[in-house]
């Protein structure tokens, strides 16, 4: 079961704007009318509950949405491009693979988050027009989306989690009350990889996951150690089945909680089911382990038989209520706050001197004014040299000692100084 991957996403690329003027009849001369093009699609991530793994991003893993349209004349603009929506299980975190960057743990069905902006529409030649220069003839390029890579790790594997020693009946369960078809054989560690399934009770659902069996030193590394103990902190409920031919059930559920405690202590407030199982081969033997678990814990202990259908319907009722209740909860403690990815700054700026003749300028605003403005339309450049003017720049690139025929850099773009 894929529980963990990295993926591409982009957002579409912003239109183009373009150079037009209005004609009509007895209207020889009319103004610019050039329209602006329209905004790149964005990328979101979606929690859904009717995804239990990241399995459809395994054979598909780069994603962009659409491209925003051109303007046209008569200040039409480009339409935008459609959003991208990616629907991911209900307890996927999600973090920028390049830079290690947490953007958002999405705990909550339906809640969702910004991952990749789209690119700014190009402005048309009518929004460059001024008292100076009545009939600009230059326009913006569309600008690109952002890209980057995302890396999704499902927390939440499941609802309920199975534990238990290997060959403790755990699959043989799964088998019977779901949907899910593990591998069932009578030898210890069938389950090598998390198996899901959803079991439907009445009207509502939940799903339960089959784990890796553990065995003792598992905290430190031990079979499958590691593998087996974080996916048990991704579950709601943990569901704890005892082999009832085992010679001391008490000392096998010891085992198992004691290398939990070991793992992380906050296991233990996870609630837990106990149950007994293989009542079918011993019905007297089911009963006496079941009775020395009672003693033990101070608490009820069913007692079913996967294979035979023996509290099965019982089991998996007060494992939904359990369910229900601990969802409401998180619901209750979590914040209603959707989280955005790194909103972009439209305002600041940063001029680095990287080198003799080099000079970096940095912020958003500014960069993606000058990678969107094509140098080769007539009047482009002046108008790139206004604006750095206004916004402060140029005069903070002389603070650093920029001289004629020196480089600035403007992400992509280089452009010559010339003061």
């Amino acid at each position: 079961m894929l529980d963990a991957i990295t993926i591409k996403v982009s957002g579409g690329n912003g239109g183009s704007g373009v150079v037009s003027y209005h004609r009509a009849k007895f209207v020889p001369e009319g103004g610019p009318d050039g329209g602006d093009g329209g905004r790149g699609g964005r990328v979101f991530f979606r929690a859904v509950d009717d995804v239990y793994t990241l399995e459809q991003y395994r054979s598909k893993k780069k994603f962009h949405a659409s491209h925003g349209g051109n303007g046209g004349p008569n200040l039409r603009t480009g339409g935008h491009g459609d959003d991208l929506h990616l629907d991911v299980p209900v307890g996927t975190v999600i973090h920028d693979d390049e830079t290690g960057d947490f953007i958002a743990d999405l705990s909550k069905q339906g809640e969702e988050v910004l991952v990749a902006h789209g690119g700014r529409g190009g402005w048309g030649n009518k929004r460059f027009a001024t008292s100076t220069n009545k009939t600009p003839g230059f326009s913006q390029k569309g600008h690109d989306g952002e890209a980057l890579e995302i890396r999704l790790e499902l927390r939440m594997l499941a609802d309920v989690g199975l534990i238990g020693l290997p060959n403790a009946g755990k699959s043989t369960l799964l088998a019977n009350v779901s949907n899910a078809k593990p591998k069932i054989a009578n030898y210890p560690f069938t389950t090598l990889e998390p198996m899901l399934g959803v079991v439907n009770v009445a009207y509502a659902r939940f799903t339960l996951a089959d784990l890796p069996g553990l065995v003792e030193g598992a905290s430190e590394g031990y079979g499958l150690g590691f593998e087996f103990l974080k996916h048990i902190r991704r579950c709601r409920v943990l569901l704890h089945l005892i082999d009832s031919t085992s010679p001391d059930p008490v000392t096998d559920y010891e085992l198992i909680e004691g290398e939990l405690r070991a793992y992380d202590p906050k296991l233990d407030d996870v609630a837990r089911v106990v149950a007994v199982t293989k009542s079918d081969l011993d019905p007297a033997a089911a009963e006496a382990s079941a009775n020395a678990l009672v003693a033990h814990l101070g608490r009820p202990v069913r007692i079913i038989s996967a294979d035979s259908r023996i509290g099965t319907e019982e089991l998996v009722t007060e494992l939904m209520a359990l369910v229900t209740v601990e969802k409401a909860r998180v619901i209750a403690q979590d914040p209603d706050e959707v989280p955005i990815l790194r909103p972009q700054s439209r305002e600041r700026f940063n001029v680095e001197k990287v080198r003799d003749g080099r000079y970096n300028v940095e912020g958003y605003r500014c960069v993606s004014f000058v990678e969107m403005m094509d140098t080769e339309m007539p009047g482009a450049r002046d108008e790139i040299d206004r604006r750095l003017d206004r916004w402060g720049i140029s005069r903070a690139l002389r603070r650093e000692g920029i001289q004629r025929g020196d480089t600035m850099v403007f992400g992509e773009v280089e452009l010559k100084w010339d003061d």
